[in-house]
């Protein structure tokens, strides 16, 4: 699910460009592709929830959660997020890349996820997708994309 999750952010998401596809149109393509349909079917409905989850009110009890605050994993979310992932949420939530809101859509959308064990790449990628869909976080949302990209090219500042 999560490679088809990223075919479509590669495939049609671009930072300039807001765009409407039908989901048939998608579904069609992907099956073109080798996808299968129910896994077509959950990349989707987690992309619908995406969009969900940065409708919520802005104003919510994570927005109103202090600088101080710390954030305990669930056993579930240990699980899943392993140790190196939970620091680098807690990196980028330090870096001002990540409020709490987004912080909390990051885990909700991983722990979404069909993966037992999600792998700090992967989060990497679900975080800037994250950040591309909240229209709150672009300037993150862009400091996180150059981030990733220099690494993926071996540049260290």
């Amino acid at each position: 699910m999560f490679e088809i999750i990223m075919y479509l952010f590669e495939s049609y998401m671009q930072v300039d460009q807001s765009i409407e596809i039908d989901a048939q149109e998608i579904t069609d393509e992907l099956l073109e592709e080798g996808f299968q349909r129910s896994d077509i079917s959950k990349a989707l409905a987690w992309l619908d929830n995406l969009t969900t989850l940065h409708e919520q009110n802005p104003q919510a009890e994570t927005q109103l959660a202090k600088k101080t605050s710390h954030r305990v994993y669930s056993t579930i979310e240990q699980q899943r997020l392993t140790q190196e992932c939970r620091g680098f949420i807690s990196y980028l939530d330090q870096a001002d890349l990540l409020n709490t809101h987004t912080r909390e859509v990051v885990i909700d959308c991983a722990m979404a996820l069909d993966i037992e064990e999600l792998s700090l790449h992967d989060l990497k990628w679900l975080t800037l997708m994250v950040l591309f869909n909240d229209p709150n976080s672009d300037d993150a949302f862009l400091q996180l994309e150059s981030m990733l990209l220099d690494f993926e090219d071996g540049l260290i500042h």
